[in-house]
């Protein structure tokens, strides 16, 4: 029995043990202090065949870290907060850009419905009637049509300069 399991566990260091032996291997190396011992001697053994190195580690090595890890203190920082919720974000400016488009369009729709309102106020005011005020608008607008292309005035800047400059 003792021989066998000692081929076990060299067929287990070179893994050539299907899943289930090497299941129920390591589960009797688990309960077996004395197969953990054999065990670390056989890959000791294997690792200075294959390499020619050895490190020597401790056998209580892993539980010192162990209780190294569980002596560490235990901060409770809070958590960082996420810079944008960016779900948020987008749907706070969907309902600005919907409140603006409501808001002109309530705007526009007084204009619409009444375009000449402000004429009319004018030509109240000046006791001339609206169909009158419209016709002298008409007037001007035919009348000032093309003048600067007409008149050949130049009432504002060219889009272009030509500049020269003389090498000697």
């Amino acid at each position: 029995m003792q021989e066998q399991l000692n081929e076990k566990l060299s067929q287990f260091i070179d893994d050539e043990l299907d899943s289930q032996q090497a299941l129920s291997l390591l589960k009797s190396v688990q309960n077996d202090g004395l197969l953990k011992d054999k065990l670390r001697r056989y890959q000791i053994a294997s690792q200075v065949l294959k390499s020619g190195e050895y490190s020597l580690v401790s056998s209580d090595f892993v539980d010192k870290i162990h209780e190294q890890i569980r002596q560490e203190p235990t901060y409770f920082l809070p958590r960082k907060k996420s810079a944008v919720n960016w779900q948020k974000a987008a749907l706070a400016i969907a309902a600005s850009v919907a409140l603006a488009v409501v808001w002109v369009s309530s705007k526009v729709d007084k204009q619409m419905h009444n375009p000449f309102a402000t004429a009319e106020i004018v030509a109240d005011a000046n006791n001339v009637s609206a169909e009158e005020m419209h016709a002298r608008f008409k007037d001007y607008l035919e009348a000032h049509d093309n003048a600067l292309y007409v008149n050949s005035v130049q009432a504002g800047q060219p889009y272009a300069r030509v500049v020269g400059y003389r090498q000697e």
